[in-house]
C-alpha cells in the first residue's frame, strides 16, 4: 500500500498571531497567548497518526546484556522531553538577562 504525500503547506498555519521579535516588551498575557499557540502545535503533533504508527516501529541499537528494547514512539518522546527540557531552560536563562525580546 503506497503512503498518502501529506500536505504540510495545507496542515501548518503560518499566519498564527504570534509575537513579533521587533516588539519592545512582552506581556504576562501576550506570554500565555504564545504559550498556548505552542502547546497547541505540540498537541497536533503528539496527537496526529504519523506519531501513532511509531508505536509499531522498534528502535534498533545493539543489544547488551542490560538493554531494553523500546518503540520508536518511546524513543521519540524522549527525545523530545529532553528538546523540552533544553528550551525551557534557554528561554529562561535568556528572561532573566533581559534578552527575550531583543532577538534581531
Amino acid at each position: 500500500m503506497a503512503e498518502k504525500e501529506i500536505n504540510f503547506v495545507r496542515k501548518l498555519s503560518f499566519q498564527r498571531n504570534y509575537i513579533s521579535a521587533k516588539s519592545q516588551r512582552i506581556s504576562a498575557q501576550d506570554e500565555d497567548a504564545v504559550n498556548r499557540l505552542f502547546e497547541s502545535d505540540r498537541g497536533r503533533i503528539i496527537n496526529s497518526a504519523a506519531i501513532r504508527r511509531l508505536q509499531q516501529k522498534t528502535q534498533v541499537f545493539p543489544l547488551e546484556q542490560n538493554s531494553a528494547v523500546r518503540s520508536r514512539l518511546t524513543h521519540s518522546l524522549e527525545v523530545q522531553q529532553v528538546g523540552r527540557y533544553i528550551s525551557k531552560t534557554v528561554l529562561g536563562e535568556l528572561k532573566k538577562k533581559n534578552y527575550w525580546m531583543n532577538m534581531d
